[in-house]
């Protein structure tokens, strides 16, 4: 049961970080800005793709590694989902 907790709490901090990186990010990015490490991070990533709320927007050099990499983004209806969480916390 924890280790489901565990994965709701990982996704969601996902979701937030990519929430404030309109542009999206890699996953060694995301990985640096979560504190989440890359073999979990790698299956949240593909969870979250099933589920349609992050899609790969395109590959790009990797600031960390220097290798081209993959981009994540929130896709429109999650990104809208969290911004009205938001509004309804402020």
């Amino acid at each position: 049961m924890k280790s489901a907790q565990d994965a709701i709490r990982q996704r969601d901090r996902v979701r937030r970080y990519l929430y404030l990186r309109p542009m999206g990010a890699t996953r060694n990015e995301i990985s640096a800005g979560t504190g989440i490490l890359i073999q979990t991070l790698c299956r949240r990533l593909r969870e979250l793709e099933q589920l349609d709320q992050i899609n790969r927007w395109r590959r790009a050099i990797c600031p960390k590694t220097g290798h081209l990499n993959i981009v994540y983004r929130l896709t429109g209806p999650a990104r809208a989902s969290i911004t009205k969480m938001r509004e309804r916390a402020a």
